[in-house]
């Protein structure tokens, strides 16, 4: 963790954006707004610029657009890496031999010897290393961190959240690597629910439980459920329980299989208090045994919080809070869960297609109302009796330091 008491920089930061498609898009979108002063793009870098909508608008302010990393001259002081998840480590590594901070988009990478060597890569070179987990920046977030750290809520006991965010085919056609296990190079991949479009959640619970600002709560075992109702290599569909270091029960349900929505919802247990989160709340609440209440605020008041952190950490003004390690955790529960049990098909007679035009959306009968189930009581579908559910066994990631674990 970094902090001065330096001012903030007086001069813009000078930055390289890889990756200006997808999320890219809308870092462009505000790093482009003349509101900004504290990061300045110099250069841009994506092999396929062309298919990007902001093109056209870092052709007119004259920023130079590079097919690869390589072809990158221009002297900066920042990398924003918001590249495909496949090649996270490879160019951050590569940013940091060129004497760069990096702030790597989430999830940090597939696999957990990929952060390790992420790691070692910063260290090496003295640098900076940050990953975009919004929420993990965000005042909301940070101070209620701060008070499970104090013990103001007690000990934690049960987290658990649910996302249940419908995809369309689009959404698994708009890139060779969306929901594939590996990439047409054999690139390791992993992209999910879990580890792409709902990462934060996971992280969140993880983040909030670390025992300093800067780390996040050591998974001990995980145990998981995957199945997958859409044409792709993985899951589109989790749901699991960890176990942390310190004995605290969290719960995930994650899925992309559902007709009906619902945003994230979390309820955080202490023993003096229960912290929620989602519906009609759009801020982060706690409700203490004694009866009063504390109001955290929204962490979703601006996404872009993280870019503006690490410029000022560039010039030593600022905490880094959510680095490569706090980010470790997550990717540690994604791998463990991964090898924790099969991934298996919904039964054909439940699977139902909406068409649209152009479009289309895969969808499971039943499953909403069952994940809500499985959220309100704790449970894991095959612990509902579930008909279709299967559950896998506990994965010990105590001494889990590369994936596959088991040599699958």
């Amino acid at each position: 963790m970094t902090t001065t008491n330096a001012e903030p920089p007086l001069q813009p930061v000078p930055a390289i954006l890889i990756g200006i498609g997808g999320y890219g898009e809308s870092y462009l979108s505000r790093l482009l707004d003349p509101s900004n002063t504290l990061v300045r793009i110099v250069a841009a870098v994506d092999p396929h610029a062309g298919r990007s909508a902001k093109l056209h608008e870092l052709e007119a302010a004259g920023i130079p657009v590079l097919a690869s990393l390589d072809a990158c001259t221009t002297e900066a002081s920042l990398a924003i890496v918001s590249s495909p998840i496949q090649v996270h480590r490879e160019q951050t590594c590569a940013c940091f031999s060129r004497g760069m901070h990096v702030l790597c988009e989430k999830p940090v990478a597939p696999l957990i010897q990929d952060v390790h060597a992420m790691i070692a890569a910063r260290d090496a070179a003295r640098r900076l290393g940050a990953v975009g987990y919004q929420w993990s920046f965000s005042n909301a977030v940070l101070a209620l961190k701060a008070d499970v750290m104090a013990g103001v809520l007690g000990t934690p006991v049960r987290l658990k959240t649910i996302v249940r965010w419908p995809r369309t085919k689009t959404y698994y056609t708009r890139n060779s690597w969306a929901g594939a296990i590996k990439d047409a190079r054999g690139n390791w991949v992993l992209d999910s629910p879990v580890n792409n479009a709902t990462a934060h959640y996971l992280h969140n619970m993880l983040f909030v439980l670390g025992r300093s600002l800067d780390r996040s709560a050591t998974p001990a075992t995980i145990e998981g459920e995957l199945y997958r109702a859409n044409d792709i290599q993985n899951y589109d569909t989790a749901a699991m329980r960890i176990m942390t270091t310190a004995g605290t029960e969290i719960l995930f349900y994650s899925t992309h299989a559902v007709r009906d929505q619902r945003h994230p919802e979390f309820i955080l247990e202490f023993e003096e208090a229960a912290v929620t989160f989602g519906g009609a709340q759009k801020n982060i609440i706690a409700r203490f045994t004694g009866g009063t209440t504390k109001d955290y605020g929204s962490p979703d008041v601006d996404a872009m919080t993280k870019v503006w952190t690490m410029a000022r950490a560039v010039s030593n003004a600022a905490v880094i809070p959510c680095g490569f390690e706090a980010a470790a955790s997550h990717t540690l529960c994604v791998n463990g869960l991964q090898e924790s049990c099969d991934i298996l098909p919904f039964p054909a007679e439940s699977v139902r297609r909406d068409e649209s035009p152009g479009d289309s959306l895969t969808w499971v009968e039943g499953l909403a109302e069952l994940f809500d189930e499985c959220y309100t009581r704790a449970l894991l579908p095959s612990e509902t009796g579930a008909a279709w559910a299967r559950k896998g066994h506990t994965m010990d990631l105590t001494s889990y330091t590369s994936y596959p674990h088991t040599g699958q």
